[in-house]
């Protein structure tokens, strides 16, 4: 069995780790026998969190646009597991649908400290740990930084700035022997989805209409994009400065650019 673990006795931090996409990704590495930090502002969630699998869970409350909390929670994790491999960037909030004359400049720099800064500061000061041991950081952007959104201006900021950090890194982390990549997924069936459907006049032709985008015709899984983080964590030992799209194909062929459906 343990043959089989292929995050066994490695560290993983998971930031957003609570929920969503986030909690996909803890899953995964716990169930292939990793220790997993989640770094969280969700204490509710975050105390109730159990292993699922063989691996080990620490909940650590975290604002990870606060510098002083992302290092004693550096320090907390540290203390406890003795290292640290991965970087998982995860946390981020959606706004919902404003156009640039209706969103103020607090407003767009408010989801830029949250969904780019606090990567940020999560690599600057995760990185001379992860150093210590070659491993890896990915990045969670979305495929609204890839293709853009309409009445998105500051979200598809952040996840095509999130991009940009990515290659920056991973050129800068290779003298180090740190990988550094990225995951843009497409919609995935999360409570962060559920809250920008709510705020549509029509929340299931919103879902509808995303799942029409996709070549598989269906909404992703958070455990589909955990999978994907441990395949960019383990296994794509010669693959850095990468954007991985898991985006069900949504991105290729013909679509229909109707503002109307929109």
């Amino acid at each position: 069995m343990s043959d089989l673990l292929r995050f066994k006795d490695k560290v993983a931090i998971v930031t957003g780790g609570c929920n969503g996409i986030g909690r996909g990704c803890v899953d995964v590495f716990l169930e292939n026998g990793g220790k997993v930090a989640a770094f969280d502002i969700n204490e509710e969630l975050g105390l109730q969190m159990k292993t699922e699998g063989p691996g080990e869970i620490l909940f650590v409350k975290c604002d990870t646009r606060n510098e002083e909390n992302v290092k004693s929670g550096l320090t907390e994790v540290v203390n406890k597991f003795g290292r640290i491999d991965c970087l998982v960037n995860c946390a981020g909030l959606h706004p919902g649908s404003k156009n640039i004359d209706d969103m103020t400049v607090e407003e767009f720099e408010k989801i830029l400290n949250l969904n780019l800064t606090s990567y940020f500061i999560m690599c600057k000061y995760t990185l001379p740990y992860i150093r210590q041991h070659t491993g890896s950081i990915i990045n969670i952007t979305s495929m609204s930084g890839v293709t853009g959104d309409p009445m998105c201006p500051s979200y598809c900021t952040s996840k095509a700035g999130i991009a940009g950090l990515t290659r920056a890194l991973a050129i800068d982390e290779a003298l180090n022997g740190v990988r550094v990549n990225a995951i843009a997924p497409a919609a995935v069936r999360t409570s962060l989805l559920d809250s920008v459907m709510k705020q549509q006049d029509d929340p299931q032709r919103f879902l509808d209409l995303n799942t029409s985008t996709t070549q598989l015709d269906k909404i992703g899984e958070p455990r589909e994009i955990g999978l994907a983080a441990l395949y960019l964590a383990v296994d794509a030992t010669f693959t850095t400065g990468f954007e991985l799209h898991c985006s069900g194909g949504s991105e290729i062929g013909y679509g229909v650019k109707g503002h109307e459906l929109v």
